[in-house]
């Protein structure tokens, strides 16, 4: 029995509001690399939903630069550390570990031959240092910074040039290799966001906080002009700039949420891309860019990926996803379409054959989702903002809101479109979009199922008990209490015909009971060592998998029940939702902020 990866759908890079974020792409144009969480992303341009990603960090990175040749990779975290890795084959075997500084790093840059990397950021003792990619040896000094240093270039052809922006409003132009210290610029008011040479080499840019724009003589690091000063400028903070591949233009990105293009001869302003969010008035700030061939990309401080068309000033398409770890998920009756909620209580749907993901505004909750289910008819959420909500299956922005009486811990929906949900008190029924009915409980509820024929429903406590109840319209009914489990219970699910019932719980035990004696017909699924946050069966019923705080996901057998395939490390931190979409398919989503899909081989 086994399984391999299929697809990553991934999450959209992470953005703080007020900080530049770095993104770059490889120097054939293909692929944008970007970073959240642990995890480094490499995604095709052209087809978004093909990825690679890079999780042996073990902290949060940062930053993460292709070498010019494109064989490598260098990555930084906000410890300090900046690892180099083989871009080339599925093992990214790694070059090179080195701690760079003392604190994060905040930007990285290679030299034009791939031997040489300067990495910047907030160091204890010194906030750059330059390096050989091979060995780690010192190939000169970054210094002439006061504060944390943002952003750093270097001169892709000799004589280098090496040039640091930071929170001291400074330029730092040195000479190399190896590298070292020739003067200090001073001409930006407020923080440096970026800085880049050119495509020939011949100038070098700078942005920052006070929105201007400076360009610089790359050989000298004298100052050419200052190209902000042109009509219809950005009127906000500019966090990011990108060279076109003949030097002639710049695309700048900024917090007044527009990206421009400008002509860097005339000094004036070619295309304004309006990139306002409609939701928020903060959201389309604009905080990456890059331009390589026929892309130009900006990104959002919401995440959003925007492909600019400079022939129309719009822009042509928009990659979407979660930032933030996602906490909740679910696949439609139909196969074709998942949900997932995060921790930021944003609701998306994907295209399981596309992996396109649309925000469900209209389904988004004003905090963390809790878990996401599906009848066929509908989709049903509940939130940290106790509320309940309930979208349309055939349109999912049409959606009911049904307020709870505290916080919903769990949900669950029959296929008659039932809807019972958990919070730490009671138990709380819905039908047609309106509360009808609540049983208080005597314990402290964690997790809620119903099957699907709505006849029964199963309460999982704190006191690692199952409570099993019959349903007869809004009634609940008493009928079996089940106590094998070690933990408190933190998942449920019913069988497709009903008859059996499996509870997870924060021992990572997972334990199958028969729902109509009471009886404990499965009791070594016992291999997760954390909290199981989510079971789900198959369309046959035959197979069951679930996922863990532990990362790993399992598929177990109901008729070889000492039978599994285990998927290590399926998502960096946390598994929380697993499902089925075939027999032989899975789909899970994590704390990664990504979907990813499995093809399974069973014995």
């Amino acid at each position: 029995m086994s399984a391999v990866r299929s697809s990553i759908f991934a999450c959209s890079p992470l953005a703080t509001r007020g900080q530049a974020v770095h993104l770059d792409a490889d120097s054939k144009g293909e692929n944008i690399l970007y970073t959240n969480g642990k995890s480094v992303y490499i995604r095709n341009l052209e087809k978004p939903h093909i990825a690679k990603e890079y999780t042996q960090h073990s902290c949060n990175v940062t930053v993460a630069k292709y070498a010019p040749s494109g064989y490598y990779i260098a990555s930084g975290d906000e410890r300090g550390n900046v690892r180099v890795w083989d871009t080339v084959g599925e093992e990214q075997v790694l070059k090179l570990e080195s701690r760079a500084i003392g604190g994060r790093v905040n930007d990285i840059a290679w030299d034009g031959e791939s031997k040489r990397i300067v990495a910047v950021g907030d160091g204890k003792e010194k906030f750059g240092h330059a390096f050989l990619a091979d060995t780690g040896s010192s190939c000169g000094e970054i210094m002439g910074h006061s504060k944390v240093v943002n952003t750093v270039a270097i001169r892709q052809t000799r004589p280098f040039r090496a040039v640091t922006g930071g929170d001291d409003n400074t330029l730092v132009f040195s000479h190399g290799v190896p590298f070292v210290f020739n003067k200090t610029i001073s001409d930006h008011t407020r923080f440096v966001q970026e800085v880049k040479f050119s495509t020939n080499g011949d100038m070098f840019a700078s942005v920052g906080s006070d929105g201007k724009i400076f360009l610089y003589d790359a050989k000298t690091g004298d100052k050419i002009k200052e190209l902000s000063a042109a009509e219809h400028g950005h009127t906000g903070g500019i966090f990011a700039l990108s060279w076109s591949a003949d030097s002639s233009r710049i695309l700048t990105s900024s917090a007044d949420q527009t990206a421009k293009i400008w002509d860097v001869e005339a000094s004036s302003v070619v295309n304004t891309f309006d990139l306002a969010d409609v939701g928020s008035n903060f959201l389309g700030q604009q905080v990456g860019n890059i331009w390589k061939g026929d892309n130009l990309v900006s990104l959002s401080l919401s995440g959003d990926l925007n492909y600019l068309d400079p022939s129309t000033s719009k822009a042509s398409r928009v990659i979407q996803g979660h930032q933030k770890a996602i906490t909740a998920f679910t696949i439609s009756e139909d196969k074709k379409t998942f949900l997932s909620g995060s921790y930021d209580g944003r609701v998306m749907s994907w295209e399981e054959n596309t992996g396109k993901a649309t925000p469900l505004n209209e389904a988004s909750h004003g905090n963390q989702v809790m878990q996401i289910v599906n009848n066929g008819a509908q989709f049903v959420s509940a939130g940290m903002d106790d509320t309940v909500r309930i979208s349309n299956g055939k349109n999912l922005h049409e959606v009911s809101v049904v307020s709870i009486s505290g916080l919903p811990k769990s949900v669950s929906s029959s296929d008659d479109q039932t809807v019972v949900v958990a919070t730490e008190t009671e138990v709380q029924i819905i039908q047609g979009g309106k509360k009808v009915d609540s049983l208080a409980v005597g314990y402290s509820a964690t997790s809620v199922a119903i099957n699907a024929q709505g006849t029964a429903v199963a309460i999982g406590a704190q006191d690692a008990k199952v409570y099993v109840m019959s349903l007869d319209g809004t009634k609940l009914k008493a009928v079996h209490t089940l106590s094998n489990n070690k933990g408190a219970i933190t998942s449920l699910s019913f069988h497709p015909e009903g008859k059996l019932l499996a509870a997870g719980d924060s021992a990572g035990k997972i334990y199958v009971y028969d729902t109509a004696t009471g009886e404990t017909t499965i009791s070594h699924w016992v291999f997760h060592t954390a909290r199981v946050n989510s079971i789900q069966w198959s369309p046959s019923g035959n197979y069951a998998v679930s996922g863990s705080l532990d990362t790993n996901v399992f598929v177990w057998s109901l008729e070889k029940t000492m039978k599994k395939i285990k998927i290590a490390n399926a998502h960096s931190q946390s598994v929380a939702g697993v499902g089925f979409i075939d027999e032989t398919t899975i789909a899970t989503a994590g704390a990664d902020a990504c979907v990813k899909t499995w093809k399974l081989t069973h014995h």
